[in-house]
C-alpha cells in the first residue's frame, strides 16, 4: 500500500510539472493521468473508465482564462481509490469533489509562496547573486509543486481506502444517485462543447448515422471504429481519386493561390 501510494503521488508530481517545467505534453488531463495510475494498478479498464468519466466533467467545469477547477490531482487520487476499493466508477466523483476543493486551497498558498520568491529572484538579480536567483527558479519552485502534487494525493491514497468506504456506507442511496446525476449533467455539458466544435451542417448526418449504428446495431465501438475508418476511405477515394494534378489541368492560374 506504501508503495502504491508513493507511485500514485509521483503520478501526479509527473503531471502537475507538465507545462511548467516539461513544456506541453498535454499529460496534465484526467484521462492521461488515470490511464497511468490502472496501468500501474494493473487495471487499466477501470483507469480509462474513470478517466474518460473526470475528463468529460473538467470539460464542463473549463472555463476561458485562469478561473475554473482543476480536477486532475481530484482524478488521480479518485481513479487510484476506485481501483483499490473495488467501487462504483460513479462514486470517483464523491472522492474527486473534496480532493479538488482540497487542491485549489493549496494552490492558492502556494500562489502566494510564487509570488515571494519572485521578489527573491529579483533581489537576487540586483544584488548581482545570479546562481541564487537560478536555484529559486529550477530548485524551490519544482519543489513546491512537488509538494503541493505529492502529499495531498499520497494522504488520499494510503489513508482514504477505509475513510472512503465509511462514508460510501453512511451516506444514503439518494445522495450517491444525486451525485451520479450531477456528474452526468456536467458530462453531458462538456461532450456538447465538444460537438459545438466538431459538428456542423456538413458532417452532422455522420453522426446521427454513428449514433443509430452504435445504438440498435448491437456492434462494438471496435467494430464501429473500424467501419467508420473504411467508409470514410471509400468516400474520400470517391471524391478525390483522381490526381490533383489532373483535375487543376484545365484550371485557370491564379497568382494569388499559395
Amino acid at each position: 500500500m506504501l508503495f502504491q501510494s508513493i507511485i500514485v503521488g509521483l503520478i501526479a508530481v509527473f503531471a502537475k510539472l507538465d507545462s511548467r517545467m516539461l513544456g506541453r505534453l498535454n499529460f496534465e488531463r484526467p484521462l492521461i493521468t488515470c490511464t497511468l495510475v490502472g496501468l500501474f494498478l494493473g487495471d487499466l479498464k477501470t483507469g480509462l473508465s474513470v478517466g474518460a468519466y473526470m475528463e468529460m466533467i473538467s470539460l464542463g467545469f473549463m472555463s476561458v482564462g485562469a478561473s475554473g477547477f482543476d480536477m486532475n490531482m481530484g482524478s488521480i487520487a479518485a481513479c487510484a481509490l476506485v481501483i483499490m476499493t473495488g467501487t462504483n466508477v460513479e462514486n470517483a466523483l464523491t472522492i474527486a469533489t473534496p480532493m479538488t476543493l482540497l487542491i485549489i486551497l493549496i494552490e492558492n498558498l502556494a500562489s502566494i509562496l510564487r509570488i515571494s520568491m519572485t521578489h527573491m529572484c529579483d533581489s537576487y538579480v540586483e544584488k548581482g547573486e545570479f546562481k541564487k536567483a537560478c536555484q529559486v527558479h529550477i530548485f524551490w519552485g519544482p519543489l513546491l509543486y512537488f509538494v503541493c502534487a505529492f502529499i495531498p494525493v499520497f494522504v488520499a491514497v494510503y489513508f482514504g481506502e477505509g475513510l472512503i468506504n465509511s462514508i460510501l456506507a453512511i451516506l444514503p442511496d439518494f445522495v450517491l444517485q444525486g451525485i451520479s446525476l450531477g456528474a452526468n449533467i456536467v458530462a453531458f455539458f462538456g461532450f456538447a462543447m465538444l460537438l459545438s466544435v466538431m459538428v456542423n451542417r456538413k458532417n452532422v448526418i455522420y453522426y446521427f448515422i454513428g449514433f443509430a449504428i452504435a445504438a440498435y446495431s448491437g456492434l462494438s465501438l471496435t467494430a464501429i471504429s473500424i467501419i467508420s475508418i473504411l467508409v470514410a476511405v471509400l468516400l474520400y477515394s470517391l471524391k478525390y481519386g483522381d490526381s490533383p494534378l489532373t483535375s487543376l489541368a484545365g484550371a485557370p492560374v491564379d497568382e494569388l493561390d499559395d
